[in-house]
């Protein structure tokens, strides 16, 4: 799919050298890739798009091929230059966001791919990292962080007390494919393997193989990194065997990592490159274009998941439950105002190795695995058929009046936390109590609902399900108050789950501030445009960026509006109502007693030899089907 903004026109000399300011924004995210130009202004110039083809299979493979996401890659600049009718030269740097913790290893000399792309969703190395955490090495680590935090008191050392593996990080899936190729891992210590996520592997191509480096936003996620003293982690490399010749440089978000000599954007030799300025994670960045850089002020995605990032300032948190800190941008200085002046032909590797990194701002970053999942869940097992009459079944449960607490006050949708969701799974399946359930999802079960009508059971179904989506997002707010002390002020919202006008005043209810879903399209991209720009000195600190974006979208008139990235029919402040504040105040109470009854259920399950019991044994209910994400029960009205 490709789409054109005519913004300008190419006529007076003028234009053309404002054309020759652009910044190139560029998002490589898990479901499709895009490309978008802007201007100095972040008005939208032009931009193009292409699906992202994954790699699946049914033991958890999810991967990506290397030289498909490059040819991706290629093919959304090329599009997005051929929509504005611009060449490279036109462009002044681009910035790179990227689906994080999908890694690779490619060959050195060669350039040549030794692994596919693992994405982040791959679950092989789920074993792997359940071995791991019960391993006495992390116990080991972890009892040692517990007395150095004593002696010292330093939050880094609380951080390495608290510290889990998960699959969802590169470490513990690098781990797992250097274990399963012992002759790779030998290549590895040799120094003749390199290992880089996406960003780096755009890089290094876009490069021609000169610069071998990431960021720190997509390296504090990585789960090898210490976001503290802002180097890899020497304890968890030692632990895990994983080499260090192997990874990359680590450098601010906003940084001249050097210059395009490779692909689309490759200009003549006469012409000066095309600088690459920017790599950011697209969490960070996505955050970045909310203009979330305030201490306490806090984004959140609603989309397969929900991810919560609040910002902490120059501050890093350690570990808390269902927490982690993480860098979500900075700045290299002083290349602002020395891009013009470095060599062109100096820029390798290290193109601005001497420069300190600024703007350093830290995020506290938690989620929910299960937001979109749940809710097409439902639509899959026919309690709605479109989107359009979901919203008209939570709206007739207004009408209806079932926020009365009489009417449904025992009636939830009890989730669970992602470290209970296989017990949860198997714990269903194992019980008797399973065939007097009429409701079970993929992350909890619904309790509560009596033998009403079929219609109004549906309307209490999707209620109590959205319901649940706001009670774990406040859940998530109060884990921040109580254990950092950060309390947000508003909630800036994106995502496909936040389309939903009924959710959006329901989390402004349930939490008790204002919710403003902005409406802006391709917020990643434009966040590694304001890198970008940053890095190449268009704008001399990210809130000059933000703040101009922001000023301006405010102010601008309908005459403008075609030329904005923000869909206007979707921007919409949400204010909480006092009323029904207090409703759900008590509300949320009740919610969190049964979602505690039943966490203790899952966990008592083990006395009554729950333990001992293997999906596998004569014992299990061959009648009940087995609880995935992917495959769960019907429900039954």
């Amino acid at each position: 799919m490709v789409g054109a903004f005519p913004v300008f026109k190419l006529g007076s000399l003028a234009l053309k050298q404002r054309m020759a300011q652009l910044i190139l924004g560029v998002d490589f995210g898990s479901t499709h890739a895009c490309a978008r130009l802007y201007s100095q202004d972040l008005k939208v110039v032009a931009c193009s798009s292409c699906r992202v083809v994954r790699i699946e299979a049914d033991d958890g493979t999810c991967e990506l091929d290397p030289e498909g996401v490059w040819t991706c890659l290629c093919q959304v600049i090329k599009d997005a230059l051929s929509n504005a009718g611009v060449t490279p030269e036109d462009v002044k740097c681009v910035g790179i966001s990227v689906q994080r913790n999908s890694l690779l290893l490619w060959d050195k000399d060669t350039s040549k791919p030794r692994t596919n792309v693992i994405t982040w969703q791959d679950l092989r190395a789920s074993n792997v990292t359940k071995r791991w955490n019960n391993s006495l090495v992390l116990r080991s680590m972890k009892a040692g962080g517990h007395v150095l935090y004593w002696m010292t008191r330093l939050p880094r050392f609380k951080a390495l007390a608290s510290y889990r593996f998960k699959t969802i990080l590169a470490c513990i899936r690098l781990k797992h494919v250097l274990d399963e190729r012992p002759l790779l891992l030998a290549e590895c210590r040799r120094g003749s393997v390199y290992y880089g996520c996406l960003e780096t592997w755009f890089l290094w191509r876009l490069t021609g193989g000169e610069a071998f480096c990431t960021d720190v936003s997509c390296a504090s996620v990585s789960g090898m990194y210490d976001p503290f003293t802002r180097r890899w982690s020497g304890p968890i490399l030692c632990a895990l065997g994983i080499p260090n010749e192997i990874l990359p440089e680590v450098f601010p978000s906003s940084h001249l990592y050097g210059y395009v000599r490779h692909g689309p954007l490759k200009v003549p030799s006469d012409a000066m490159p095309v600088a690459v300025t920017a790599l950011i994670g697209d969490a960070q960045a996505a955050t970045l274009t909310e203009d979330c850089l305030g201490l306490g002020q806090a984004k959140l995605t609603l989309g397969t998941g929900s991810f919560l990032n609040m910002s902490t300032g120059n501050k890093a948190y350690a570990l808390m439950s269902g927490f982690y800190p993480v860098i979500g941008w900075a700045s290299s200085y002083p290349s602002a105002d020395t891009m013009s002046a470095v060599d062109v032909s100096s820029c390798g590797s290290s193109p601005c190795a001497s420069s300190h990194s600024s703007d350093l701002t830290y995020l506290l970053e938690g989620s929910h695995p299960n937001t979109g999942t749940i809710i097409e869940w439902l639509r899959t097992e026919h309690v709605f058929d479109t989107y359009a009459e979901l919203e008209q079944l939570l709206e007739q449960g207004d009408q209806l009046e079932l926020d009365d607490e009489a009417k449904t006050a025992n009636t939830f949708y009890v989730n669970v936390p992602p470290n209970h969701l296989r017990r949860h799974q198997e714990f269903l399946e194992y019980s008797e109590t399973i065939k007097r359930r009429k409701f079970i999802g993929p992350d909890g079960v619904l309790v509560g609902v009596n033998e009403s009508s079929p219609e109004l059971n549906r309307i209490i179904t999707v209620r109590a399900v959205m319901e649940s989506i706001a009670f774990t997002i406040r859940q998530m707010l109060e884990q921040c108050s109580k254990k950092a002390g950060l309390t947000a002020r508003e909630l800036r919202v994106n995502g496909n789950v936040s389309l939903s006008d009924w959710l959006m005043q329901r989390l402004a209810d349930t939490t008790g501030i204002p919710i403003e879903r902005s409406g802006f399209e391709e917020s990643s991209c434009l966040g590694a445009a304001i890198a970008a720009g940053v890095g190449a000195g268009v704008w001399s600190t990210f809130a000059a960026a933000t703040q101009m974006l922001h000023h301006r979208m405010n102010t601008e008139n309908g005459r403008f509006r075609s030329s904005s990235q923000v869909n206007w029919t979707l921007r919409r402040h949400f204010q909480p109502r006092p009323d029904i504040v207090q409703r759900l105040r008590r509300r949320y109470r009740r919610w969190c007693q049964a979602r505690r009854r039943y966490i203790r259920q899952l966990r008592s399950a083990r006395f009554i030899g729950f333990t001992d019991y293997h999906p596998t044994s004569p014992q299990t209910d061959t009648s009940v089907p087995r609880l995935t994400p992917n495959t769960t029960c019907r429900i039954v009205f």
